[in-house]
C-alpha cells in the first residue's frame, strides 16, 4: 500500500512538470543594449541581449555569449547571467573589468552554426539558426570586420 501511495504522489508530481518538447521553431535575438553600432558607450556598460522567447538557463554562459576587442580573438573576460522573470528575457554579460577608452567591441551570441555545436537553446531545446553578432565602441567610431 506504501508503494501504491508513493508511485501515486510521484505521478501527480510528474503531471505538474513541464516536459522540453522541440517546438521547431527557433529562438532569435530581438534587441540588445547596446544597440549594433552604438557610440559612446560608457566603460561601466553591462551588456543586454534580448531573446524572442524563454531560453534554456544552462545554455546562457561565458561559453557560448563572448566579448571580443574589436575584430581580434581576444576575450573579454566576463560574467553572464539570465534572466527570464521579465518580458523580453534577456543574457546579461557584465566585464570583470572597464571597458577600454576609443575601443570597438564585439559581441558573439552562438548558434547552431557554433564550431562546437553549443549555441544558446530556448527551452524546448531549439538553438538560434545562426550566431548572432553585433558591435559597439566606447568611442566615437565603431570598426566592423569585413
Amino acid at each position: 500500500m506504501a508503494t501504491l501511495a508513493a508511485l501515486v504522489v510521484g505521478m501527480m508530481a510528474l503531471a505538474g512538470t513541464a516536459w522540453a518538447v522541440p517546438d521547431g521553431i527557433a529562438p532569435t535575438v530581438v534587441g540588445t543594449n547596446p544597440a549594433d553600432g552604438a557610440t559612446n558607450v560608457a566603460l561601466d556598460a553591462k551588456i543586454r541581449v534580448k531573446f524572442s522567447e524563454p531560453m534554456k538557463d544552462r545554455s546562457i554562459n561565458p561559453n557560448n555569449i563572448k566579448i571580443y576587442l574589436g575584430c581580434t580573438d581576444t576575450l573579454v573576460p566576463a560574467t553572464v547571467d539570465y534572466v527570464d522573470e521579465i518580458t523580453p528575457v534577456r543574457a546579461v554579460l557584465k566585464p570583470l573589468e572597464l571597458l577600454a577608452e576609443d575601443t570597438t567591441y564585439r559581441v558573439e551570441v552562438e548558434g547552431a552554426d557554433a564550431p562546437d555545436m553549443k549555441g544558446v537553446k530556448d527551452k524546448s531545446g531549439e538553438p538560434l539558426e545562426e550566431t548572432y553578432i553585433f558591435f559597439f565602441s566606447t568611442g566615437d567610431t565603431v570598426v566592423t570586420c569585413d
